[in-house]
């Protein structure tokens, strides 16, 4: 069985509410489009977010840990504050997700959407396998009709890629210099590696006004940085876009990731 854990944040960190709980209804829907059904989703959260959405393989989670108090005008600082909460909240679901026995689990945060071919994988690899991490996948800004393609390091910017055996899992969390999800990691610290998925497996959802990083009010900063860090972050973006290719929104591809605009 494959357990996937979403991570959701407080509505008083929410810009929009009812728009966050619109992405994370869609990500619930697709999580539960698997082909195999073999799966339990498990929301750890603050509060229940506003969704018509149901399914018996959803459990939601109270959290009994106070919400992150952001500090005024430290972006910095306040990233930490919310990848901290974020963390534990998955590490709460983790606790809940052994319950059901599984043999890996998988956190998706709560406004990305996946494959439907990752349960149906997994149930076909030997249970032995440490794990797998999302190398491709695709980034999605909100409102428009094509995706960029990653075929390398998706992992690197987006949370939604770690399928891992249960029993290495805490081995992604990390507490220095604060609690963090290091869903960067590929080499684990007992020699164990996890193998690139052999197929796209994930959308990211990008400036959509929920992102923990890559915000809207983010990127306008970056674009704002005086001129050298400015061309330094122009000439790094346009090659990280040479490794990318877009990719239009398909009706297979709508079907496979039960992905439709907010």
């Amino acid at each position: 069985m494959l357990v996937f854990i979403v991570p959701v944040k407080s509505s008083q960190l929410a810009s929009d509410w009812a728009l966050f709980s619109n992405l994370f209804e869609r990500t619930l829907k697709s999580i539960c489009n698997q082909k195999n059904q073999d799966f339990r989703v498990v929301v750890a959260c603050h509060e229940l977010p506003e969704i018509t959405y149901e399914n018996d393989k959803v459990e939601f989670l109270s959290v009994d840990f106070d919400r992150p108090k952001l500090v005024e005008d430290d972006w910095h600082k306040n990233r930490q504050l919310k990848e901290a909460d974020k963390a534990n909240k998955i590490l709460f679901g983790y606790k809940k997700a052994q319950s059901y026995n599984p043999d890996y689990v998988m956190v998706v945060d709560a406004d990305d959407c996946i494959s439907n071919r990752i349960t149906e994988f997994v149930s076909k690899q030997d249970k032995t396998a440490p794990g797998w991490y999302i190398s491709r996948g695709y980034y999605y800004k909100e409102g428009t009709n094509y995706l960029l393609l990653n075929r390398k390091t998706f992992n690197n910017l987006c949370g939604s890629c770690i399928i891992i055996r249960t029993d290495l899992f805490e081995q992604l969390l990390t507490r220095d210099p604060w609690l963090y999800y290091y869903h960067e990691l590929k080499e684990l610290a007992d020699g164990n590696s996890l193998k690139p998925l052999p197929f796209a497996g994930a959308l990211y959802s990008m400036i959509n006004g929920e992102n923990h990083f890559m915000t809207a009010e983010h990127s306008v900063k970056l674009v704002n940085e005086p001129k050298v860090l400015k061309a330094n972050f122009i000439s790094t973006l346009f090659k990280r876009l040479m490794k990318y290719r877009i990719w239009l929104i398909t009706k297979s591809f709508k079907k496979e990731f039960n992905f439709y605009n907010i």
